[in-house]
Order: structure tokens, then sequence, then C-alpha cells
């Protein structure tokens, strides 16, 4: 689900929520689920935004509303608050800035750790090197093709590179370049020491860093 899907969801449920009748709790919980449904895929699981939620609405379950509302009609109110927010982030563009920074620093961390670990001269630590670079490299693919909303779910990396490819998220010498990684993170991912060289660890570094700095910041 991309970004405007997850958009299109949240304004059906406060469709929903918006009627004059006060809900029953069967409704309500429905609802619920919904609500959580959007903020897990917007925000990913145990967010903070979920967290609250799902707090709030234990506490009007334990005590009541403070202000003498019926309990699933309170409990409405704050649902219609949690999604109207994720409406709002969307709208704003906040959410895509926020998720940018925190995608580039955890893939930048990646890759300082890679080039790190290159740095050191025994064979030990050039295969935990080339572990990294792969890591790096096939989240960065991933996490790009789900900001051009491409499904990917129990998809192969090579697909991904092909539909980034056809969006022309990925263009001329960028898609035989990353096409020719493909070996590589798969020899890193078995162990195949023998054939993975530094010079080669340090090519898909360098491409998956700029990749990085183009995309996610």
């Amino acid at each position: 689900m991309n970004v405007a899907e997850i958009r299109d969801r949240a304004t059906v449920l406060l469709d929903t929520l918006a009627g004059p009748d006060s809900p029953s709790d069967a409704e309500v919980s429905e609802l619920h689920q919904g609500a959580i449904s959007v903020l897990r895929a917007l925000y990913g699981e145990h967010s903070l935004q979920e967290e609250a939620l799902t707090r709030s609405l234990v506490e009007v379950g334990k005590k009541g509303d403070p202000l003498g509302r019926a309990v699933p009609y309170a409990r409405r109110g704050m649902l219609k608050g949690a999604l109207k927010n994720v409406v709002s982030e969307i709208d704003a563009g906040f959410l895509g800035t926020l998720r940018g920074a925190i995608t580039a620093e955890f893939l930048t961390d990646l890759v300082k750790l890679s080039r790190e670990s290159l740095g050191e001269s025994d064979d030990g630590a050039k295969n935990v090197a080339a572990v990294l670079a792969a890591a790096a490299f096939e989240d960065t693919i991933r996490r790009f093709a789900t900001l051009k909303g491409i499904a990917q779910e129990g998809r192969k990396l090579a697909d991904l590179l092909t539909d980034l490819k056809d969006a022309e998220a990925i263009e001329g010498a960028q898609v035989s370049i990353a096409q020719s990684f493909l070996r590589f993170r798969n020899d890193a991912l078995h162990a195949q020491w023998d054939e993975i060289e530094r010079a080669g660890i340090e090519s898909v570094l360098s491409f998956t860093e700029q990749l990085v700095l183009k995309n996610f910041q």
C-alpha cells in the first residue's frame, strides 16, 4: 500500500466515523482495527502514533469519557483525531521528508560500517564488509521501490530492479550497474568469499551511497 492508497483508506474511515449517531461497541472496534492498519501501513508497527491511540482508548475504556459522553462516542472521536493527523501529515509532505531522513540515516550507517570493516586488512573484516554492503544495497533498492509505489511483497530483487527501470526511476548505466551487483549480493549472502574482491565491495558501496543521497535526502 503506497502513501496515496493509505490516505484514501484513512479518508474512507473518516467518512464512516462522521455519522451523527453514536456507534455501537462492535462498530467502533471494527473501525479501530481499520485505523490501526492505516497507522501501521504508514508508520510501521508499534509506532508512537499507534501506542498513543491505544493508550487513550484503554484509558477511556477503564474510566469513561471525562466529558461525560458515551464511551463508544468518545472512542470514535479519538479514532477521528488519529486519522485526521494521518491525512494532514501526508498532505503537508511532512511524513515523506521525515521518513526519507530516517531512511537515509539508517542506510548511511550501514555504508559507514561496511567501509570501516573494509579498512581493516584481514579477510574476516573484508567478509563482514561484504555482507554489510550487500544488505545496504538490497535495503536501498527495496526502500526505493516502496518510495516509487512498487509492490514488493515476496518478490525478488531482480524483479524490483526491472520495475524501477520500467518506471524510469533508474536509467542508463545505473540499470546495468545495479543488475551486475545482484551476483555480488548473492555471493555475499551465501558466503562465497573467494568470489568477492575489495574493489567490488567499494563499487557497491559507492553506488548505494549515491542512490541514497539522490533519493532519500
